[in-house]
């Protein structure tokens, strides 16, 4: 969406400046309604799609993840994200809280939201969890940026176009875990309300409600080598369903190595590594599959997880 929006103050530019401040107003709204947060190793930080996963480390958790995408176009989005989450000694309850940094143009969206979860014991192996959680989302337009492109740069449209609007937005979601299988189904934003009255034209990101449906399930291929294949469902209401395929290989619980593809959009390379016992590092990398794209659409992500042992608490990380 930068793209186009780079593409309207060319052209206005030169023919008609009048029009542009008219035109990034109106478009501020489906801009940011389209952009939905994207990731590729979302398997690892589940908690960013379903507030069921909170504790799900079985110990406090904490993953820092940045994602780049389409590397080398101006404007481009960028995401950066800190969850952290622990299980409390009970075993039962779960919290969480989501840092999310989300920049794409002169869009910048700051997000933070607190999650709940609760978990029931099906057998000494498996457990149904389920979550809520609610959060404050900010989004700000830097419009005053754009002066550059303009015939008339002291425009008071554009002089004065810094606008914000700010949001509480509440989710829910369950969660499956056995020792084979994943399985989740969540609505990380189910409804939003406004809390700011600036800019009524503009729609923040997941206004609308976004549902996703996850499994994975583990097949031991050989006493080293571990065989994860998995989905990931992604519906809005006004959106084509979305669908991730995954399929990656876990050699001696050190090395993972994988790949994804969604909906004829894109093919991730995924890999990952167990730097310390408690501490993993994961990259992924994203070719466009459309034809026609440059390669500079290329998505590059970077993820760190922690996990914090209990000294006195007889838990094992089930990573």
């Amino acid at each position: 969406m930068s793209i186009q929006a780079n593409h309207i103050a060319k052209f206005f530019k030169g023919k008609y400046p009048w029009l542009l401040p008219a035109v990034l107003f109106l478009s501020a709204g489906f801009v940011n309604a389209q952009h939905a947060l994207q990731f590729s190793q979302y398997f690892s930080n589940q908690l960013v799609i379903n507030p069921a996963y909170a504790g799900a480390d079985d110990a406090l958790s904490l993953t820092l993840v940045h994602r780049n995408q389409w590397a080398g176009v101006n404007g481009a989005p960028r995401t950066t994200t800190l969850s952290g989450h622990m299980l409390f000694k009970n075993e039962h309850t779960g919290l969480g809280i989501n840092l999310v940094l989300d920049e794409i143009n002169i869009h910048r969206t700051l997000s933070v939201t607190g999650i709940y979860s609760y978990r029931i014991k099906l057998n000494t192996r498996s457990y149904l969890s389920f979550g809520l959680q609610a959060g404050y989302n900010h989004i700000r337009s830097d419009y005053t940026s754009l002066a550059a492109s303009l015939q008339n740069p002291d425009d008071p449209h554009i002089s004065s176009g810094n606008v914000s609007e700010s949001a509480v937005q509440f989710g829910t979601g369950i969660y499956y875990k056995s020792p084979r299988l994943e399985l989740g189904l969540s609505a990380p934003i189910l409804h939003s309300t406004s809390v700011s009255s600036i800019t009524p034209s503009l729609t923040l990101p997941g206004a609308t409600p976004h549902y996703f449906l996850f499994s994975r399930y583990k097949w031991d291929l050989s006493h080293h080598v571990q065989i994860h294949p998995g989905f990931l469902l992604k519906y809005k209401p006004d959106w084509p369903l979305s669908v991730d395929l995954n399929m990656d290989a876990l050699i001696k619980e050190v090395l993972l190595v994988g790949f994804s593809y969604r909906s004829f959009e894109t093919l991730s390379t995924i890999l990952q590594l167990k730097i310390l016992p408690q501490m993993k590092f994961g990259y992924s990398y994203d070719m466009p599959l459309k034809n026609g794209l440059p390669r500079n659409f290329n998505s590059h992500e970077i993820m760190l997880n922690y996990v914090f042992q209990y000294k006195n608490y007889n838990l094992k990380n089930p990573r």
